[in-house]
């Protein structure tokens, strides 16, 4: 009666487009909108402790056992067929919108991934079934706690712990898999490199795209397509994260700070930095100490 409560309480917070929803170990059975046409609008992880499953993605089946992780991707559609007595699993539905400002880069890379290895599904052995079951055991926690500021922001740091792990899983398993050139995939991993190298004096769309021997306008509609950002505003990023670095981890002042950044004075780059994030400089650094 307790699990029949457990997967009727999930699928009430899966159609609240909730940020989270897990089911951690010992499930036997799946909840009811599994069975049923479900459209995810989560990135979806189901680790399979023992026994077996199978399932339909965009009507195709599929098969997972034992110590095997499924991954779906956000937008499929998706249900049930199968399951054996034996079956037990843990999953997480999340969604990566959420932490994208926030992660960047890993993200993006996460994205770039789907794009050069277009799949709805993937059912791997991954060798790390026990740190993906670990993290959703902590995020399971998180469940039915009342709300709080600390709770919400150990929450998103879990998240991105989990989606580093996810990012370290797809780079392994792609690093040596033959596939066709993709351009534009190609431009937007060179434009991170370049942006990396240069963000602190070059904030120009027209810097990167002539180092990458394109118009400004091309190359903003391949970022924007792949990424959902435009140049500036992965440049932004990147600045706005090294500040942040230097505002938390070292005695500079604003100024000595607007200086590394190439900012004109320690005004614009205050002007910018509460644009990018909603405090000043000062108040900023003063809300990390008082949290210390």
């Amino acid at each position: 009666m307790a699990q029949k409560q457990r997967l009727a309480d999930f699928d009430k917070r899966l159609h609240a487009a909730n940020m989270v929803c897990t089911l951690h170990r010992e499930q036997n059975d799946f909840p009811p909108s599994f069975y049923g046409d479900l459209l995810l609008q989560h990135f979806c992880i189901i680790v399979c402790h023992s026994g077996s499953f199978r399932f339909v993605c965009n009507g195709e089946e599929h098969h997972a056992e034992a110590e095997q992780t499924v991954f779906l991707s956000k937008g499929c559609r998706f249900h049930i067929s199968e399951r054996n007595s034996e079956c037990l699993y843990s999953l997480v539905l999340y969604r990566t919108d959420y932490i994208r400002d926030i992660l960047g880069t890993t993200i993006l890379g996460m994205r770039f991934y789907e794009i050069k290895y277009p799949m709805d599904c993937r059912v791997w052995h991954t060798c790390q079934e026990a740190e993906i079951t670990h993290y959703i055991s902590l995020l399971s926690t998180f469940s039915n706690r009342t709300r709080s500021e600390f709770a919400n922001n150990e929450k998103t740091l879990l998240l991105l712990a989990l989606t580093y792990r996810l990012c370290n899983i797809y780079s392994h398993f792609t690093a040596d898999k033959p596939t066709a050139r993709n351009p534009k995939a190609e431009v937007y991993m060179k434009l991170l490199h370049l942006i990396q190298k240069h963000y602190m004096s070059e904030r120009g769309v027209k810097f990167y795209a002539e180092k990458l021997c394109l118009s400004p306008k091309y190359l903003s509609t391949i970022v924007k397509e792949l990424s959902g950002f435009t140049v500036q505003q992965l440049v932004f990023q990147a600045i706005t994260k090294q500040a942040i670095f230097y505002l938390k981890n070292t005695e500079k002042s604003i100024k000595e700070i607007s200086d590394l950044l190439h900012f004109a004075n320690a005004s614009d780059f205050g002007t910018f930095f509460k644009k990018q994030t909603g405090l000043s400089p000062k108040h900023y650094k003063q809300t990390d100490l008082g949290q210390k």
